[in-house]
């Protein structure tokens, strides 16, 4: 199955928003974990409701099918990590039915690494 197919599939079945999706392969899942250096097990986080273990695989997957690559993984891994500590309280911005929507700034020697645009738009 190609990737155009993949995304025909997830449509039909209701497992995406309705933005592209990218098949997360094993390589690609495999790539996020290294960089990273997590073990497929590694729990980031835990969400806050349910007490459900977030693993970096599980987080790998869903950041391989909305197009993540490898070198920004670990970004992401933070940011998932940050978002369940305690303090930010992400219950009360995914359960709210006034549209939350988190702002994650990412600053230092990394965002230049892995060429994150931060030069243009609201960041000018």
């Amino acid at each position: 199955m190609d990737a155009l197919e993949a995304t025909e599939l997830f449509q039909r079945n209701g497992w995406t928003d309705g933005l592209p999706v990218v098949p997360p392969t094993e390589e690609r899942v495999r790539e996020c974990l290294e960089w990273a250096a997590f073990a497929p097990d590694h729990v980031i986080g835990v969400e806050p409701v349910r007490r459900r273990p977030l693993t970096a695989e599980k987080v790998a997957i869903n950041a391989a099918m909305a197009g993540c690559l490898g070198p920004h993984f670990p970004v992401v891994a933070a940011t998932v990590e940050a978002m369940c500590d305690e303090a930010f309280l992400l219950h009360g911005c995914s359960a709210s039915t006034g549209g939350a929507a988190p702002l994650i700034v990412v600053n230092g020697p990394v965002r230049r690494e892995i060429g994150m645009n931060a030069t243009h738009n609201a960041l000018a």
